[in-house]
């Protein structure tokens, strides 16, 4: 990405503070679907609920020179739209800060933490971000990859815990993008199934993208951005969080990303989380002093190197864990299910699972539910 495009913020900043508010509703929107009805409601919320900032330019359809087909997702954050390249005829993502929160400096420093962050990364895992900007009316806005699949978060949801041979499958290429980002200085610290995608790159299924470095943290720190952060851990799910994250410590580093990784892949083997409760601070709590049930004990069937590892991420003390990416990578290598899961097992998978989003089937991949491809980055 440009560099030049990051003397933009602070313009954007100011931009974002003194951009009035929108008025467009949903149904002032409804002429950015290809077809009635395409967007759901589920995802979008109220018709009279808030938009992102410069509605005049969603009647226009057009942020700079991306063409909007289509609203992806809605959340806290912004708003996502699947969009077009005008003339590349690239399909992307497109992500805008919503009006209502347009003069939040937190949320502002967040979103251009997010986009520096991922701009840097080059990992074929790692989602790619292709430009970010302003527009003429105040809108703050970066285009992404689109990603044709679904989250794992959905796909468990959908159809159940995944066998061994593909969590390792996947995981052995997280590990591999996170290595990247450790090596950087970051520590991504929200690591979950929603925020690890398995998408169709090339020809090639079951290409994991992680996704989402919104609560990225750098190896020196400045006391804003700790604020900023903070506010975002509060926010977020406990359920992968590691001990230490709850309990606000300010030194985390990639083993608190390892110990989340660990608590997707038990969830990703059995279907539920480490911990459970009816609070967030019941869960934070369990991950503070509780033991984890082994997914043998669920009656699941985990060979037995395969838990272990999961075991060893999931250590109270960062210690005990494995110590970098790279090294959980060469454990899950060394597995005796290592080969389990196949290219050829993972596109019949995917052409033989339901389009969920209208309940035919699927006949080629780029039909798959948009629906889902960029709920992460809308949502905080």
């Amino acid at each position: 990405m440009c560099s030049s495009l990051f003397k933009f913020w602070q313009v954007l900043r100011r931009a974002a503070t003194l951009a009035p508010h929108s008025t467009t509703t949903l149904k002032d929107r409804s002429e950015l679907l290809d077809t009635p009805g395409a967007a759901s409601d589920t995802m979008v919320g109220d018709s009279d609920g808030p938009t992102a900032c410069g509605g005049e330019a969603f009647r226009e359809k057009t942020i700079g020179v991306y063409n909007l087909r289509r609203l992806l997702g809605s959340g806290g954050m912004g708003e996502v739209y699947l969009a077009e390249h005008r003339l590349l005829k690239r399909p992307c993502a497109v992500k805008l800060i919503r009006s209502d929160r347009c003069g939040d400096s937190q949320l502002i420093d967040r979103f251009e933490k997010e986009v520096q962050a991922t701009a840097k990364l080059t990992h074929p895992n790692t989602v790619e971000i292709y430009d970010c900007g302003i527009t003429d009316d105040g809108v703050l806005y970066y285009v992404m990859e689109f990603l044709p699949g679904l989250n794992l978060q959905d796909i468990v949801d959908r159809t159940g815990p995944m066998p061994a041979g593909r969590v390792i499958h996947l995981l052995r290429q997280i590990c591999s993008a996170l290595g990247e980002a450790h090596r950087q200085g970051m520590v991504h610290r929200d690591i979950k199934p929603a925020n690890i995608f398995a998408a169709e790159r090339g020809g090639l299924y079951d290409v994991a993208k992680l996704l989402d470095f919104g609560l990225v943290k750098f190896a020196r720190t400045e006391s804003a951005d700790v604020q900023v952060t903070r506010e975002g851990v509060v926010a977020g799910s406990p359920l992968y969080a590691a001990p230490e994250m709850t309990l606000g410590e300010h030194d985390v580093d990639p083993r608190t990303d390892i110990y989340s990784l660990g608590a997707t892949a038990y969830f990703l083997l059995t279907g539920r989380p480490v911990f459970q409760g009816k609070t967030a601070l019941q869960v934070a709590l369990s991950h503070l002093r509780d033991a984890p049930v082994s997914p043998s004990e669920l009656g699941v069937d985990v060979p037995a190197d395969l838990e272990a590892i999961v075991l060893k991420c999931l250590a109270k003390s960062p210690d005990d864990r494995f110590a970098t990416a790279e090294e959980l990578e060469a454990a899950l290598a060394a597995c005796a299910r290592r080969h389990g899961w196949t290219s050829d097992e993972a596109q019949q998978w995917w052409q033989e699972t339901a389009d969920f989003s209208s309940g035919e089937r699927r006949v080629e991949i780029a039909d798959f539910a948009e629906t889902s491809v960029a709920l992460f980055a809308a949502a905080a």
